[in-house]
């Protein structure tokens, strides 16, 4: 775009690049059905906002000008979302936000193509599916391709890697194991080998010989995941345009390139190190994204920040940030009895009845949670009901799904729009029920299809269904705001044959108020009680053919927990042979799961092993940084995430073994009694041991509590070991010994330098407000509390003194 003339005719004007992105709001894939049928993955809500905004305030934030949405499946909803949003207007962030819409692309490639027929990107882009979510600077990446670009025109591409901190990371994001060569000196893209997830990983890869022949040294790493974020160049969709074959970015067009040296195209790549960058490509990935948006790795694109605006009746219902990483919007009832352990959102409108416990889940607005119920790592969306003694698992479920008296939901499972699930009736694991009819042959597609149903299919000559020829198709287009009809939900592409009868959802609607449809074609409509109990109303769906459904299933992955006995040892010791099992296994595996799937368990276990073991060798301060400082970087964790636990530790070591370490190494590190603190020797022999270990370990305490606000985190954990909660609920650390002599250690630290006066005073403040049961520990510290204050403010008056005598000293010596 050229900028208006200021001198003569003599004077040069050149023209200013605008930065634009090309926004894929279409997966191109179906790992998300049966919920992609009634509403596009990208205004799927995540955290309680939908995907999409995610990208697009990442986008605002890299100050991009223009953004090109391109829509293929329910396009109309996605228009209509972007124009009720704020971005509607195009004075959000200067950034103007258009849309690209067309109702039969089959593939990545076949948009970015028609990209290319519309002639509408003139300068260098950035590419992005709409699934992306990303706090990183995209500055240095662009000045870097732009150096690039400069020196050399057929430098056309920077893919965005993110390096993986841990062997298990891949496998929480369901990723497919990658494979790629680097030249180290240019960082360019050499070899790029996605494995199939469908097969094993190859034992061997190929390096070209050739590699070597122009440079040193080649990288070959295996620890790189794809952001799918690149910076591009224009020819690049020139060569979408030039080979119909190129359909997926990475595996057609990256390998294509790669494997054409000869025309002279060079990829580079971009590693993404302490930044956060992921896309959400599979429910796994869904689930992971989740947990670390509430973590706040994804800052500041957190709830409690407030900077993702959602459209709608909730607008402007800010959220609040409570410890545990818990988040709760505006005008919720959450009842005293109810209990939000850790890692959790609740958006606004939703009620919490009493007894409940919800931990690593996300309830959305105007929900209804009865009495007793039990909620885990799972989903609900908006308008969702779960009535009294429910219990669900590691599940998502859909708007305005109902979860009857006493029924439950197993690992896996996907409750989609306006399903009911009848009194008592259990759900079985990674079972995905609906309200539409599934079409028989849809099945057997492959995962990779297009993510509505309804595209052009021919038959095959086996009989099967298959899309048609790659790449040949004149997909129909509009463009937002043009007439063209192509785009409506008047044109047969636009709706699925598969999407819930009227007479379906009327039934369901009837169901979920307890009541049988009495009239029309709704009462007809016969749901499988097999599978959605009596009085239920939904259908299976059956992943398509090839579907790997524990790899991508919303569930987290079963991580081997690291202090495990080894299984060939157990099976020798259990005397079963290969496949021996022990009578009592059953128990075992129940509670060992349970433990899996709460990361922050295994992580302040393994804190404290490994503050154990520098304790028991004697490591100096310097030894012991290098040990726990390794652990943060593989677990991707904060220096005082691991303070927290090596305070605790501390303070389990003045009392008796906790059982997981009753009969191993550690077990001589701790007393065999622990002191009586109903008397006053008792209570002063417990602070002695805890005095005793502080002064030897207090340097690594303040090494590692960098600021305030992690001091403040740190007497958070503290009231929960003294409480056992949490991470220490029946965790047989005796934490409320502690709670006699609460005061005097945070005497001890203040007199350490391990916690100042404001952080002392900044827990005070925001304990001051909370409810009674949580000031618990505020009333036992009120003295110490009150002497801080009392003190600061006797500081400041002397301070206050000592400036007015030296104005009067100033005085006297004027005079």
């Amino acid at each position: 775009m050229g900028g208006p003339k200021k001198g003569g005719p003599g004077e040069r004007v050149e023209a200013r690049n605008v930065l634009t992105a090309v926004l894929l709001a279409d997966s191109f894939t179906q790992r998300f059905r049966p919920i992609t049928i009634e509403r596009p993955k990208v205004l799927l809500p995540l955290v309680n906002t939908p995907m999409i905004e995610y990208t697009l305030e990442w986008l605002a934030m890299n100050k991009v000008e223009e953004t090109i949405v391109f829509c293929c499946a329910h396009a109309d909803q996605i228009k209509k979302y972007l124009a009720d949003s704020k971005w509607g207007s195009g004075g959000a962030h200067q950034m103007r936000v258009s849309t690209l819409v067309s109702t039969n692309c089959l593939s990545a490639g076949e948009a970015l193509r028609l990209i290319d027929q519309k002639d509408i990107i003139k300068n260098d882009f950035i590419l992005v599916s709409g699934d992306t979510v990303s706090n990183m600077n995209l500055a240095p990446v662009l000045e870097a391709h732009r150096a690039r670009r400069a020196a050399d025109k057929n430098a056309i591409m920077t893919m965005i890697m993110k390096a993986t901190q841990h062997a298990n990371q891949r496998l929480r994001l369901g990723d497919t194991e990658l494979l790629v060569c680097i030249d180290p000196a240019t960082k360019r893209l050499l070899k790029y080998h996605e494995q199939e997830p469908t097969r094993a990983p190859a034992s061997v890869v190929k390096v070209d010989a050739s590699f070597f022949s122009e440079r040193d040294s080649v990288q070959v790493r295996t620890d790189l995941m794809d952001s799918h974020i690149s910076i591009c160049a224009p020819e690049v969709l020139m060569l979408f345009s030039d080979n119909f074959d190129y359909q997926n970015v990475k595996r057609d067009f990256v390998t294509g390139v790669l494997s054409e040296e000869e025309l002279g195209n060079k990829l580079y790549v971009h590693e993404v190190s302490t930044e956060y960058a992921a896309h959400v490509h599979n429910l796994r990935s869904y689930d992971a994204i989740s947990r670390d948006i509430m973590q706040r790795w994804a800052f500041p694109f957190v709830p409690d920040t407030n900077v993702l605006h959602v459209p709608g009746p909730w607008t402007g219902c800010a959220y609040q940030y409570a410890r545990g990483h818990v988040y709760v919007q505006q005008q919720v009832q959450v009842a005293r009895t109810a209990t939000l352990v850790s890692d959790v959102c609740v958006g606004a409108g939703t009620s919490i009845g009493d007894n409940c416990r919800i931990s690593q889940s996300v309830i959305g607005r105007n929900c209804r949670v009865g009495k007793n119920v039990e909620i885990t790592g799972s989903y609900l969306q908006d308008n969702v009901t779960i009535q009294d003694g429910a219990v669900l698992r590691n599940a998502m479920v859909c708007e305005n799904a109902v979860v009857r008296t006493g029924a439950g939901v197993e690992a896996g499972a996907i409750l989609s729009y306006g399903v009911v699930i009848g009194p008592r009736h259990k759900v079985t694991q990674n079972m995905r029920l609906t309200l539409c009819h599934q079409n028989e042959h849809q099945a057997s597609l492959s995962d990779d299809e297009l993510e509505y149903a309804n595209a052009p299919a021919t038959v095959s000559a086996g009989g099967g269904a298959r899309p048609p020829s790659r790449g040949r198709s004149r997909p129909a287009v509009s463009e937002s705001g043009s007439d063209d009809s192509a785009g409506s939900s008047e044109d047969p592409l636009a709706q699925s044959m598969e999407k819930p009868t009227s007479a379906a959802t009327v039934a369901a609607a009837a169901l979920a108020m307890g009541r049988a449809p009495e009239s029309g074609d709704a009462s007809s409509i016969q749901f499988d009680e097999e599978l959605v109990g009596y009085g239920g109303a939904g259908y299976k769906w059956r992943p398509n053919e090839g579907f790997d459904v524990q790899r991508y299933s919303i569930a987290p992955p079963s991580i081997p927990d690291p202090f495990a006995q080894d299984s060939e040892i157990e099976a020798v010791d259990g005397g079963g042979g290969a496949g021996g099992r022990r009578e009592d296994d059953d128990e075992d595996e129940d509670e060992d799961e349970d433990e899996e799937l709460d990361p922050e368990v295994i992580f302040k276990r393994e804190v404290s092993e490994t503050f154990l073991r520098c304790v028991k060798m004697r490591f100096d301060q310097t030894n012991a940084v290098i040990e726990l400082n390794g652990l943060k970087i593989a677990e991707d964790r904060t220096f005082a995430d691991c303070a927290r636990y090596i305070f605790t530790t501390m303070l389990a070591l003045c009392l008796p073994a906790p059982p997981h370490h009753s009969k191993d190494e550690y077990t001589s590190l701790f007393p065999k009694e622990a002191p009586n603190v109903a008397t006053q020797d008792g209570k002063l022999a417990l602070l002695k041991l805890f005095k005793k270990h502080l002064s030897e370990w207090v340097q690594l305490l303040q090494r590692f509590l960098r600021s305030e606000d992690d001091q403040v985190e740190l007497l958070l954990t503290f009231e929960e070991f003294c409480s056992e909660e949490g991470v220490f609920e029946d965790s047989g650390e005796h934490g409320k010994l502690f709670s006699d002599i609460f005061p005097q250690v945070l005497q001890q630290l203040y007199d350490a330098d391990v916690v100042s006066e404001e952080a002392f005073i900044a827990w005070a403040d925001e304990k001051e407000h909370a409810e009674e049961h949580d000031r618990a520990y505020l009333k036992k510290a009120a003295k110490f509390i009150e002497w801080l204050r009392t003190a600061d403010e006797d500081e400041d008056e002397d301070e206050d003194e000592d400036d007015d005598d030296d104005e009067d000293d100033d005085e006297e010596d004027d005079e």
